[in-house]
């Protein structure tokens, strides 16, 4: 995990930075590396990247990273709150405690993936996928999230259809700000993507029995 030197920037955006990528590396200490047929796989919290051993080249990257861009993001919107609670007035960091209240709004909420956040808001509110992502992603058993989210989908690969398409819309995004023309193409491309999340979101939400 890499911080870079920021200048110029908010104590808060400085603070969701540090919080963020720290996040990570917690979710991502047991289990990170795996060794298998010559290939070397570095885990990040949901996600893997493989590199060929010996020379460590990088081979790819799980879509399932926006994915835990997304847990990742709300974790530390939680952490900041917790933060931003602090009280005790004659420690030293009550200061910075001050600003940082001063700076957001009563309940922090973080500009990182923001529109791939808002989608998730109603599942992220469900206590079965939230607690079940989370308690998998720390203890580092990661391959079994697929088949528990299509069980409860009842739709074989809706796990890796729904990482797919957040890589995609990703992609669309990134595309989108580099781009000056045919940007409502794009748009339209990115409200489908929308659309197909959503659905697959409702789906769970749906047969989901403990929310």
């Amino acid at each position: 995990i890499v911080i870079q030197n920021y200048e110029n920037i908010s104590l808060v955006q400085l603070l969701d930075n540090l919080v963020h990528e720290f996040n990570h590396a917690v979710n991502s200490y047991q289990k990170e590396i795996v060794i298998r047929d010559n290939t070397l796989f570095l885990r990040t919290g949901l996600t893997y990247a493989s590199y060929s051993i010996p020379r460590l080249e990088p081979i790819q990257k799980d879509d399932s990273y926006v994915l835990e861009e997304i847990l990742n993001t709300s974790q530390t919107e939680d952490i900041i709150n917790i933060i931003k609670g602090y009280s005790e007035e004659d420690d030293g960091i009550y200061a910075t405690v001050y600003s940082l209240n001063h700076e957001t709004d009563s309940n922090y909420t973080s500009k990182s993936y923001y529109l791939e956040n808002t989608i998730f808001r109603s599942i992220l509110d469900n206590r079965t996928f939230l607690s079940t992502l989370n308690n998998l992603r720390i203890s580092g058993d990661i391959e079994d999230i697929e088949d528990w989210f299509n069980h409860i989908t009842g739709i074989d690969n809706s796990y890796n259809l729904l990482n797919q398409y957040l890589k995609e819309m990703i992609e669309l995004e990134e595309e989108l700000g580099s781009k000056k023309l045919f940007k409502g193409r794009i748009i339209n491309k990115i409200r489908d993507l929308i659309a197909k999340v959503t659905n697959i979101i409702n789906v769970f939400n749906q047969n989901c029995g403990y929310k």
